[in-house]
């Protein structure tokens, strides 16, 4: 079979561009499945719902800013603490009794799985939650059983959220 050069010219430039469009596919795609977003958990709002949606077949990454503190009771922490909370275990009718009080924990969807996140770490997102809203809320008092619970609080947690697709 004989080409000429145009057509050669033309089967190679069809060749490179189907090649770049496809390197670009692969660079957006790697690009989407570890975007970062940051969202705001205050201090005040039990289960505060972002606007994350979580996907299947992921972990879910978080990192708080470094420096960024809230507080449960100012009285008694007038400059806060991090996101671990303090060495105290909550009591029942927190978010997560038996757990650091003052800590950051997460939700997945209304009703659904509770974890606890601190300053960084990752969790599996299962395929039952695919689909669903991440939650934030600080470990404190609900209904106010054992003062003004989340009435009194303070502060905020600015907090990078990654998904990252498994392979």
């Amino acid at each position: 079979m004989i080409c000429t050069f145009l057509q050669l010219r033309t089967l190679l430039t069809g060749k490179i561009l189907i090649g770049i469009l496809f390197a670009g596919n692969i660079l957006f795609m790697a690009f989407a499945s570890a975007r970062a977003e940051t969202v705001i958990a205050h201090a005040n709002v039990v289960w505060e719902m972002t606007d994350v949606v979580v996907q299947e077949d992921t972990s879910l990454c978080w990192k708080v800013e470094k420096g960024d503190v809230w507080s449960f009771n100012p009285k008694l922490f007038p400059n806060g603490h991090t996101a671990d909370g303090i060495p105290i275990n909550a009591l029942k009718d927190y978010v997560q009794p038996g757990q650091p009080i003052g800590k950051l924990f997460g939700r997945i969807g209304d009703y659904g799985r509770i974890f606890p996140m601190g300053i960084s770490g990752s969790i599996r997102i299962l395929p039952s939650e695919d689909g669903e809203f991440l939650y934030l809320s600080m470990n404190d008092d609900i209904i106010g059983l054992y003062g003004k619970g989340f009435k009194d609080n303070k502060g905020e947690l600015i907090v990078k959220i990654n998904q990252i697709k498994e392979k």
